[in-house]
């Protein structure tokens, strides 16, 4: 009898607990070792954050990003079906309060109105890529940010097909697979994506999609991200939820590889 009393408990808990880890402000602070980085971009930042989805950003995740970053990313998935625009626009407003907002379309992204969330992103001056790059310019030294992926998720790589292996261009894209569909990658010197929530609720190693964390992809430093929000059920377990504060370092300062501070 007693057990039969016990087990709603201990389920009711594990939901709670479920419902926590999807509401976490987590920002983790990695650095990102780059061969080659020129000089001016060594100790410089990039806020990463993907698939927000129904989330909306409070200040308390500003308040936990410990340095001022260049850029802010948005790694798709910003909405989805039933999101109101209200929200995208309150999300993005936060956002533009850290820095300059970049932000690359995920599959969720065209539910709902995607001409008007297009439109809103113009409007409120996000830079949006669409198989396209960016320079980021210091000191007469530069980076590129480069998108993969248009609104349809069409992958078409070929602006990258000039680009010199000694040349730096962070990917950026939603879904990690694209990786495996680029032909110009000698320029790439790592990838920042999301989609798969880190499998949103895992039990040990199993999980309906791919754990978030740092691996290499194709000789590529790839980032899959847990993401910010959920879908479908506001649960996570095993893959909480998080975003990521960036900092490029150059190798030879000793860095070796990829790691969290």
């Amino acid at each position: 009898m007693k057990k039969l009393v016990l087990l709603p408990i201990l389920l009711l808990l594990w939901l709670i607990w479920m419902f926590q880890e999807a509401k976490k402000n987590v920002v983790k602070s990695e650095i990102l070792p780059v061969n080659n980085l020129p000089e001016s971009f060594s100790g410089r930042s990039i806020f990463f954050i993907s698939d927000i989805h129904f989330r909306k950003i409070p200040e308390k995740l500003l308040q936990n990003i410990e340095k001022t970053p260049d850029f802010v990313i948005v790694g798709g998935d910003l909405t989805e079906k039933d999101v109101p625009l209200q929200n995208v626009l309150h999300n993005i407003r936060q956002l533009k309060k850290v820095a300059q907002v970049v932000f690359v379309w995920g599959n969720n992204d065209i539910e709902e109105q995607p001409e008007m969330l297009r439109e809103l992103l113009k409007d409120e001056g996000v830079i949006i890529l669409e198989n396209e790059c960016i320079s980021w310019e210091l000191n007469n030294e530069k980076v590129e940010i480069a998108g993969v992926s248009d609104q349809n998720q069409v992958v078409d790589d070929r602006f990258l097909s000039g680009k010199r292996s000694n040349d730096i261009s962070i990917l950026v894209t939603h879904d990690p697979a694209v990786l495996n569909k680029l032909s110009h990658s000698q320029s790439i010197c790592a990838a920042l994506t999301g989609h798969t929530h880190g499998g949103q609720i895992r039990l040990g190693p199993f999980g309906l999609r791919e754990k978030g964390g740092w691996k290499v992809r194709c000789g590529i430093p790839l980032l899959i991200s847990n993401g910010y929000g959920t879908t479908t059920l506001p649960l996570r377990w095993g893959a909480p939820a998080e975003t990521h504060l960036i900092t490029l370092k150059r190798k030879e300062e000793g860095a070796i590889k990829f790691y969290n501070q």
